[in-house]
């Protein structure tokens, strides 16, 4: 059986920190792992925004809930949901993605966890070193055929690892990477795997 193991954040849907900064007019937290490749590096900078500006966790859950995915992308899955199992694997947190998620199908979505204090974000628990590589290590390991989505550098570990991979909509990954597929379009992504 084949599996899409597909990020969530630039794939199916806008980068939930630059979201939140948007709304919050916080211009640093437009910073992704395209920008500081070091994840526990970005993110011990957004917790240090989010303290400094005083932004609750609250506030920000209840911004996340309007947070729509992107034109196509349900449908995009339903489309290829006869010949491949679908799974997001993503470096967001269940806090921020499941909102969006459950807009998508509640697809089963692996992922960090936040730690909340007194209402703010303190800290983050990992699932795992190499999260992405590591669920595609596991899903081979049970005989999955697994191809992955992503569109960025933090991507790049389970695509390493994939049987097939896509990179959607083409970023500066693109160009240091060429050897990966890459698409602009829900429809010719979805021809493409349906032809393999």
């Amino acid at each position: 059986m084949k599996i899409l193991c597909t990020d969530l954040e630039g794939t199916l849907a806008p980068e939930i920190w630059q979201e939140i900064g948007s709304f919050f007019g916080i211009e640093e937290l437009h910073l992704t792992t395209r920008d500081i490749p070091d994840f526990d590096e970005l993110m011990t900078k957004r917790m240090n925004i989010l303290q400094k500006n005083n932004i609750s966790y609250e506030k920000i859950s209840d911004f996340v809930e309007t947070i729509q995915p992107f034109n196509g992308a349900q449908e995009f899955l339903s489309s290829i949901s006869a010949d491949y199992q679908t799974v997001i694997v993503s470096d967001t947190f269940y806090e921020l993605g499941l909102p969006v998620v459950r807009k998508l199908g509640n697809i089963p979505l692996l992922c960090h966890e936040l730690v909340i204090e007194d209402d703010f974000i303190v800290g983050y628990k990992k699932r795992q070193e190499e999260p992405k590589k590591q669920v595609i290590k596991g899903f081979q390991a049970m005989k999955f055929e697994c191809f992955c989505m992503g569109d960025s550098y933090n991507d790049i570990q389970m695509i390493d690892q994939s049987n097939g991979a896509f990179i959607f909509a083409p970023t500066e990954v693109k160009a240091s990477r060429p050897d990966i597929i890459s698409f602009e379009s829900y429809d010719d992504l979805m021809k493409h795997m349906l032809n393999e």
